[in-house]
């Protein structure tokens, strides 16, 4: 009986705790992007949601770096696996996560026409 009860303990806590579509942190919107929250899941990647919470950018990044690189219109992107990229403010992957020093992905941007 008793160990019932704390499972039963155990899923309204783990429901109530991750009830944000499986996000463990959700940060203020508008810091990264107009009308985007940064979110972490709980295996620790990182994405982008709008305010209606659908998601803009698949949470599968180990860390993602506020839009600063080309007057504001790119952020730096690092994948689980350690290698570097760039988004746009569109959420679209412009420069594809697979140079290994961020030094290569700023580079590869610079490449991009406007």
């Amino acid at each position: 009986m008793k160990k019932s009860f704390f499972t039963l303990v155990f899923v309204v806590v783990s429901t109530l705790c991750f009830a944000q579509n499986g996000y463990e942190k959700v940060s203020k919107y508008d810091e990264y992007n107009k009308d985007w929250a940064l979110v972490k899941t709980i295996s620790g990647t990182y994405g982008f949601i709008n305010r209606n919470g659908e998601t803009v950018v698949q949470p599968i990044y180990d860390k993602i770096e506020k839009f600063t690189e080309n007057s504001g219109k790119y952020a730096l992107v690092k994948s689980v696996a350690g290698s570097y990229g760039f988004i746009d403010r569109n959420g679209k992957e412009v420069v594809p996560t697979i140079y290994w020093n961020k030094r290569e992905a700023l580079e590869q941007l610079k490449t991009l026409k406007e």
